[in-house]
């Protein structure tokens, strides 16, 4: 299978880039190349003026932010985004009016923010036409990817209304860490959602939940929201502190439909694999049928040459015949 184009979006903080480059090329670049025609790579990553950043939620304070990324992606579009810059303009008091979901005074909806405006920025960079016309890949530069990803499969399903994401910790929402989302609208609502804050809050009265937050955004779009990548991710923390994303089943509504979107997941995937895998069997078959082909019109050819002498052979038997006689 190819694709005319894909575009890939990678956001957020470079804690552990050097840890987690190797799995994302692997398992998500070079398919990419491979099977697209046309691919964009863009990323855009925030920076501080002192070169460190805190997270009370995750347990990093003061660690330090890589500057190793024109190095580790050299075939991206790179965009810093001047983190300091957006904490001075963004009035994370008004996010706050309804309270604060993760009791930690406002410094993981702050990160949150932080992360989807350079989502946002790294999205808009990449050209119209692209966006309009390819699938975007998003996902953040901190998650080490252990399993494989059968992109051909998932990318057969980014189009029309679309959105694909993970099948597990949605928290009552939907999993914000890595998504595939169609051309245009799907791609632009999910990327551009921090425009949409505001808003929403002051509309639903509810403190800011991400995962609750982009599927209600996606619902009212009216998007289709698919929760079938099973790829399992690990959040490498700065340091290299490993946080296994888990599949945690009691957050999901409700638990059978889970279920059942798992298994009927691993269906498609394992009959997507078995349909590729008879593709280039019968493939492979109309090569050798065309060999055999090959041989048999050679054998018929050797096979009128035999008859010919054998032809001549009687004439000359025949002549020989009248000559003895």
């Amino acid at each position: 299978m190819s694709v005319k184009g894909i575009n890939v979006c990678m956001y957020g903080l470079n804690r552990s880039l050097g840890t987690t480059v190797y799995s994302i090329k692997k398992k998500i670049l070079q398919p990419v190349v491979s099977i697209a025609d046309e691919a964009h790579f863009y990323a855009a990553f925030n920076v501080t003026a002192t070169g460190d950043f805190s997270s009370q939620r995750s347990g990093e304070r003061l660690a330090h932010i890589g500057d190793d990324q024109k190095d580790l992606l050299p075939e991206f579009n790179i965009q810093l985004v001047d983190q300091d810059d957006f904490d001075s303009q963004f009035d994370l008091a008004e996010v706050l009016t309804n309270g604060d979901h993760y009791q930690d005074n406002g410094g993981s909806v702050l990160n949150m923010m932080r992360a989807l405006n350079a989502l946002k920025i790294c999205y808009n960079s990449i050209p119209l036409n692209a966006r309009d016309s390819f699938p975007t890949i998003f996902l953040r530069p901190d998650l080490d990817i252990i399993d494989d990803i059968d992109l051909e499969f998932l990318l057969s399903f980014a189009k029309d209304s679309s959105v694909l994401v993970p099948g597990w910790q949605f928290f009552g929402g939907v999993n914000d860490r890595f998504a595939i989302a169609a051309p245009g609208n799907p791609s632009a609502v999910y990327a551009n959602r921090i425009s949409t804050v505001f808003q929403y809050l002051s509309l639903t009265d509810r403190s800011f939940h991400s995962e609750n937050y982009l599927f209600d955004v996606l619902t009212l779009r009216r998007l289709k929201i698919l929760p079938i990548v099973q790829t399992r991710f690990v959040r490498v923390r700065a340091g290299q502190s490993f946080h296994p994303e888990t599949i945690q089943q009691e957050h999901l509504q409700p638990a059978a439909s889970a279920d059942s979107w798992s298994l009927l997941t691993n269906q498609l995937m394992t009959m997507h694999r078995r349909l590729r895998e008879a593709g280039d069997r019968i493939n492979l078959l109309k090569e050798e049928q065309v060999i055999l082909g090959q041989k048999v019109e050679s054998l018929e050819g050797i096979l009128q040459e035999f008859k010919k002498k054998v032809k001549r052979l009687r004439v000359k038997l025949k002549n020989l015949k009248k000559l003895l006689a």
